[in-house]
């Protein structure tokens, strides 16, 4: 019997795939609402969603790619609270990064794209923004208030 997958499903398949399996594992996924019977109907509805998935991805990338040419060898400030010695009361997250790169560009980034070491001290520090295949780099420089 010949099925749709609407879920990933261990040693089966993946999202969307069509399966050619056996009627009684077929009808095992189909009611557990993790698979649909591949009418043509059920094929054009997927082949339209898949469309749309691969659609919004071209559009992620494409902002992503704006948000890399706009600070893509650029510096960035972040100023923090120190003690006298300049060392930080608390180290400089991704989190703080991506807010700092929102209101210079006023694009969004998702933290776990920014690649960082640890920042605990003032000074200049290389972080990389890294999606798929297509990266950039900037430079923060952490000062004080």
């Amino acid at each position: 019997m010949k099925i749709i997958l609407t879920t990933d499903v261990p040693k089966v398949g993946n999202r969307y795939e069509i399966k050619d399996l056996k009627d009684g594992y077929a009808n095992i996924l189909i009611s557990k609402d993790v698979a649909l019977l591949a009418t043509p109907q059920a094929l054009s509805k997927i082949e339209a969603k898949k469309a749309e998935i691969e659609k919004k991805k071209l559009e992620d990338m494409k902002i992503f790619e704006e948000l890399i040419s706009s600070i893509n060898n650029k510096k960035i400030e972040i100023k923090v609270k120190t003690n006298e010695k300049g060392h930080l009361f608390k180290s400089v997250s991704s989190k703080d990064i991506a807010e700092a790169i929102k209101n210079i560009t006023g694009l969004s980034i998702e933290e776990g794209l920014i690649i960082m070491g640890h920042i605990k001290e003032v000074g200049s520090h290389i972080i990389e923004i890294k999606k798929n295949n297509k990266k950039g780099q900037c430079e923060i420089i952490v000062s004080k208030i």
